[in-house]
């Protein structure tokens, strides 16, 4: 449904308002571009003739120039240049308010692009006044779109609001003569929508079947609006505990068919931190659908259904916008899916502990600003979209011989992990020429040298990591150094830490250098215990453990996560409804890790399609095993750890 009311909104209705008079070719070639601009999937077309118009001196009557600003800023918005739009429709639609009637529509249109704007930055009480604005003078059948939108953004208040707005543009549209069946199932299921999030389960369920069955039932032909109602009956089912209904409904969208699982490989995939005073909580559980963009970003995003309240839908919502794939995965997708996907989503109880190399990236970046490479016109945007940023600084810097910042932005795009493997591989390789040539410091050789693309489990890593730390810069930089040693000494998948482990944590305890409680520090002195443990000496643990100042809950917020040792899937784990229905999908699991290496307080925490795989990842996360670690009183090792688990038909 995003995608159609995007349509709708960028298209405005079939009722076009009077063109303002000028020369007879050039009212031609407005008209022309007012087409062009009312046609779906057009608008890219509509701006470049609207564009030549004014190089050819339309702006020279202040009516064309605002129609023209108003008509080319609701298209800049349908193209996701929503600061343009903004901007042009801000400067035309004064003049076009006071000119009344003649562009009444225009004006009611640019107001909905103006609130679909504000909607999709999750600004809802800007969209809602928006929308409220293009409400107030419609009149019949042109207050069903605004009425739409209205019930869309106030969903999730409860206050009565939402579903006053979707009544009423359920009754005009029955009212409307001749209104097509799909038409009136399209607004049903808005309807619908909003008696789930209110709790109307069995109301909702019954509006959406009447909603199907307008459409024509299930079959094998799925529009965008077909996929919107069966999506939402598969929610609906769920909440009124039909499982096999859900799984029905959700089958006939086609989600969870597709070869090589490609959602499963999103590049950056981060969830909003439970939150009880944000109005975030474990137990909420929401719906949120979205659009992926070719390039690998999201677009449209839209918070479909949550036990919360607003604040939990938009920091789902706001999560998702920043999620990110690799192009050629998302080119996978089919188009069709890449319009309008939905996932399932939780709060985590603990965001993942950041990696070991943090600090020495905080002291990089500051060597970075401090000389001259202060572009950091990516830093708030999601990696698909980072990646063109971070090409165009190089680009910038190179020409005007900024090597410093040439190396920052190379170093941001060859870490950007949406990015193919063997651009990566010809970055990383120049990067440490690059890095010598401006004698960068010995913390941005360790991050060149530490991001190398060498599988982490194989001996080669720990090679290349043990060869920095020979050289003689690196050896006098105590955090560039204390960073390699923990590096080398942990263990990891099927490799147990090196037989030197205890030599290299203790130089770094030792380091005078770094503060008593620096974070590496208290990572070695962990470390230290979990050696000293499986050593069986028990008394050198808890010393060891005792130094690092923690208690046991914050312990298990700190330092080097345990180390996976059987991922706990078999073959017999896929669930027979699944196979049976032809479902693929993935889930990503958190779980607490015991200090033995068990796992508890297993959930699901985003899944694709929602509600199918949660238990059996669940079932594969409780049977999960990783290396134990020591706490002395028994207490958790890790906290909030997350896991992703693909579901493929054998």
């Amino acid at each position: 449904m995003i995608v159609t009311l995007l349509a709708l909104l960028a298209a405005g209705q079939a009722d076009k308002p009077s063109t303002p008079a000028g020369a007879a070719t050039l009212q031609q070639r407005f008209d022309t571009a007012s087409e062009t601009a009312a046609t779906p999937g057009r608008c890219g077309e509509a701006v470049a003739q609207f564009e030549a118009l004014e190089r050819e001196g339309a702006r020279k009557s202040p009516i064309v120039a605002a129609a023209i600003d108003v008509r080319k800023g609701r298209c800049f918005i349908a193209l996701d240049r929503d600061a343009e739009g903004e901007a042009a429709i801000a400067r035309g639609l004064p003049l076009l308010v006071a000119k009344g009637a003649a562009f009444a529509l225009d004006v009611r249109d640019a107001r909905l692009m103006l609130g679909e704007s504000a909607y999709r930055r999750f600004d809802y009480d800007a969209a809602a006044a928006q929308y409220l604005a293009a409400l107030e003078p419609s009149t019949g059948a042109n207050r069903i779109l605004p009425l739409l939108m209205l019930s869309r953004t106030l969903m999730f208040d409860h206050d009565g609001r939402a579903l006053k707005y979707a009544e009423e543009a359920r009754e005009l549209v029955r009212a409307t003569p001749n209104v097509a069946k799909r038409d009136l199932a399209k607004v049903q299921t808005q309807y619908a929508r909003v008696l789930l999030n209110e709790g109307r389960d069995k109301e909702a369920y019954a509006e959406l079947r009447d909603s199907l069955a307008k459409q024509g039932g299930l079959d094998l032909k799925v529009s965008l609006d077909d996929l919107a109602t069966r999506s939402d009956l598969a929610i609906a089912a769920l909440r009124n505990k039909d499982v096999e209904g859900a799984r029905k409904y959700l089958a006939y969208t086609g989600a969870g068919r597709m070869k090589d699982a490609p959602f499963s490989r999103a590049a950056a995939m981060d969830l909003p931190a439970c939150d009880a005073a944000a109005g975030l909580n474990p137990d909420d559980v929401a719906v949120v659908e979205f659009s992926l963009v070719e390039d690998g970003h999201v677009a449209s995003v839209v918070p479909i259904f949550t036990t919360g309240r607003r604040a939990s839908a938009i920091a789902f919502a706001r999560a998702v916008s920043e999620w990110s794939w690799r192009a050629e995965d998302a080119k996978a997708v089919p188009p069709f899916f890449r319009y309008a996907t939905r996932v399932e989503l939780r709060c985590v109880r603990a965001p993942e502990r950041p990696p070991v190399t943090s600090p020495l990236a905080e002291e990089g970046g500051s060597w970075f600003s401090a000389n001259g490479a202060d572009d950091t016109s990516w830093a708030d945007l999601p990696a698909a979209r980072a990646a063109s940023a971070q090409r165009a600084a190089m680009q910038r810097a190179m020409p005007g011989g900024n090597k410093i910042a040439a190396l920052h932005a190379k170093f941001a795009l060859a870490t950007n992990p949406v990015i193919d493997g063997k651009e990566r591989d010809a970055l990383l390789a120049q990067l440490p020429a690059d890095a010598s040539a401006v004698k960068a410091p010995a913390s941005v050789r360790v991050l060149v040298g530490m991001s190398w693309r060498v599988d982490e489990q194989s001996s080669a890593y720990r090679e290349r990591m043990r060869a920095l730390l020979q050289e003689p810069e690196v050896l006098a930089d105590p955090l560039a150094a204390a960073t390699l040693r923990v590096s080398i000494a942990r263990p990891y998948y099927k490799s147990p830490s090196p037989s030197d482990a205890y030599v290299l944590l203790t130089a770094v305890t030792d380091d005078p250098r770094l503060p008593a409680k620096h974070p590496l520090k208290v990572t070695a002195w962990l470390q230290r215990a979990n050696l000293l443990a499986a050593a069986n000496d028990q008394a050198g643990a808890r010393e060891a453990f005792s130094r690092t100042g923690l208690t046991e809950e914050q312990c298990a917020l700190v330092g080097l996560q345990p180390v996976l040792k059987r991922s706990g899937a078999s073959s017999s784990d896929f669930p027979m409804e699944a196979m049976r229905w032809g479902f693929e999908g993935w889930v990503r699991t958190e779980f607490d890790v015991t200090a033995d290496g068990r796992t508890a307080t297993q959930r699901a925490v985003a899944s694709y399609p929602p509600f199918i795989f949660d238990d059996a990842a669940i079932g594969i996360a409780r049977d999960a095993r990783f290396t134990s670690s020591f706490r002395a009183e028994g207490a958790l090792a890790c906290s909030g750890k997350q896991q992703s688990i693909n579901f493929t038909i054998p």
